[in-house]
């Protein structure tokens, strides 16, 4: 298993900045407005972490879809039928990064793939906001 995820920043002294992200730009980014349904993004294949931010007055909740998953959504329901992975307050903690997290084990194929199926990683993650607010996602 290798470290797939990117890298801390570190200081002169060669310490990890903790609270700081990796210093790379981001892939891709999505943005969604007054996000009140469920949505799904599909990541690219060399996508290994996500930074989340939730933007105005409420917060998101994020599921990671299994690539089977035909039927992908977040339900943030009180009670049995709740399915989030993570959840994102507006204050706080806000934005929020995340690396993905390995879905099957990686194929190492002596083909062109990206990091993120070579890992075996997910390759999508469902968001709904908690009321009307909008949803940012960066992928890196």
């Amino acid at each position: 298993m290798i470290n797939y995820s990117p890298a801390l920043p570190n200081d002169k002294n060669q310490n990890p900045l903790q609270e700081s992200p990796a210093p790379i730009l981001a892939k891709q980014r999505f943005t969604s407005e007054n996000a009140t349904a469920s949505s799904v993004v599909s990541f690219g294949h060399d996508t290994t972490a996500i930074e989340v931010a939730a933007i105005g007055g409420a917060g998101v909740a994020i599921k990671w879809i299994a690539t089977g998953d035909t039927g992908a959504s977040v339900i943030t329901l009180a009670g049995a039928t709740s399915n989030y992975d993570h959840v994102i307050p507006t204050n706080g903690t806000n934005p929020r990064r995340f690396v993905i997290p390995r879905e099957i084990a990686g194929s190492y194929a002596a083909s062109v793939q990206g990091l993120n199926r070579a890992e075996g990683l997910y390759q999508r993650v469902a968001f709904k906001s908690f009321g009307i607010s909008s949803v940012m996602l960066s992928e890196y």
